[in-house]
């Protein structure tokens, strides 16, 4: 609940749509706890990219949208979006999408260090606070040697210019 609940906060303090951040909030994690073989499985039931066998860190928002899309019946694609980028964020995010993206990462479950900063960054300014997420996640991976996501690469520049020409008037 802790996204969820998050990612109202986020929604009325930026003029988001509430009760698509708390359907997105409630739902972005669906798929999340499942086992590698049945993750698996859906990748390869919803044609999935192949590089997302064996991962499920990522895999299991695209295959949380899947799901939500094919077995629930939802047809927003903003709502199906927010929860297939909720990981890696990608080029061109809605509202919608920076909301989930950041209370992922901002809820207050949360038990890092630097949680109060990022929460009060969030409450300011949602993209800045987009931009130093997806900086700190490129960091991290980086320095463990893993493999970056394109869509996480592509936001990250998305988001650094949008901030500019915000600051520039354009």
């Amino acid at each position: 609940m802790g996204v969820e609940e998050m990612a109202v906060r986020l929604a009325r303090l930026h003029g988001g749509d509430i009760e698509k951040a708390a359907f997105a909030g409630r739902y972005h994690d669906l798929a999340k706890n499942f086992d590698q073989e049945t993750m698996d499985a859906y990748i390869r039931k919803y044609d999935l990219p192949e590089k997302l066998i064996g991962n499920n860190a990522l895999a299991h928002s695209k295959v949380g949208a899947a799901i939500l899309k094919n077995e629930f019946g939802v047809t927003d694609e903003e709502i199906l979006d927010s929860v297939r980028y909720h990981t890696t964020a990608h080029k061109g995010m809605t509202l919608l999408d920076e909301l989930i993206f950041v209370a992922d990462v901002v809820e207050d479950n949360r038990t890092y260090s630097d949680l109060d900063y990022y929460q009060d960054l969030a409450y300011r300014d949602l993209d800045r606070a987009c931009l130093e997420i997806l900086e700190y996640t490129i960091g991290s991976l980086t320095s463990k040697g893993k493999e970056i996501d394109k869509d996480t690469l592509e936001a990250r520049d998305w988001v650094f210019n949008k901030i500019k020409e915000t600051e520039n008037g354009k």
